[in-house]
């Protein structure tokens, strides 16, 4: 399957592969003692470092992971290698893997952003609800479908288990420094102007957490304030950020902040 676009109609997703383990804690520790780039296309280096005790769990979930990232943009995923190495932060690191997790798992991100997304933080849903979604949406109607999303929206941090059949929409918040950081990663590893109506038209901002994107453009002035962007500004009635820092400059700052 190729990477979708951050601006991709998620809705054809029906002829996209099942989406695999989420194994998000293993991802991310991966990614932590990855010393290059190319490891992680390697999925025999990485079953080695996995904390499983059979050897055919660790082979399988080294093929999962490494075929996932070999569904990121080789530049994206050098940027979160190099977010991973900067100490700015877990909390910040695993906000942007869960946008970089939605970019490349499309069927759970339509879930998402459909049945999860337009709906109050702390609003209950029944897994009946999801596996009713999964079943009008998606070809492959099956329990295991139902389950790897539910599975999936948790690892990522959507939703909480009340019980059985019970979970919650989480809110998510404190979302400031990995909009700005996220938004390097995507649009300006190096300084440039980026258009609001771009950014807004792109749905990674929903998978970081907002719910409305007039608070992405208080963050995004608040950023300028403090001198993580140059500007924030109206030109010909198009409203537009332009950043201030390469890509190892705004990691550098954003620890600073």
């Amino acid at each position: 399957m190729g990477k979708l676009p951050i601006n991709s109609d998620t809705k054809n997703t029906q002829s996209i592969s099942f989406p695999q383990e989420p194994l998000w804690n293993e991802t991310l520790d991966v990614l932590q003692q990855a010393k290059n780039i190319e490891i992680l296309a390697d999925a025999k280096a990485i079953a080695e470092v996995l904390p499983f005790n059979s050897k055919e769990t660790r082979a399988r979930y080294g093929r999962a992971i490494a075929t996932r990232f070999s569904r990121i943009e080789k530049k994206s995923l050098s940027g979160f290698v190099d977010i991973k190495a900067s100490e700015i932060g877990s909390k910040i690191a695993d906000k942007i893997w869960r946008v970089l997790f939605c970019q490349i798992e499309p069927i759970v991100a339509q879930t998402y952003l459909e049945l999860l997304w337009p709906r109050e933080p702390g609003s209950p849903i029944n897994r009946n609800e999801i596996k009713s979604y999964v079943e009008t949406a998606f070809k492959q109607q099956s329990n295991k479908l139902n389950q790897r999303i539910v599975n999936c929206l948790r690892q990522a941090g959507y939703i909480l288990v009340q019980n059985k059949d019970n979970l919650f929409i989480v809110g998510l918040s404190d979302l400031e420094k990995a909009l700005i950081v996220t938004t390097h990663l995507l649009f300006a590893q190096t300084p440039r102007t980026i258009k609001l109506s771009d950014v807004e038209s792109s749905n990674y901002w929903k998978f970081l957490g907002y719910r409305k994107f007039d608070h992405v453009k208080y963050d995004f002035r608040s950023a300028e304030s403090k001198g993580l962007l140059m500007r924030y500004a109206v030109v010909d009635h198009l409203e537009q950020i332009t950043s201030k820092y390469s890509w190892p400059e705004i990691l550098k700052k954003i620890k600073l902040h």
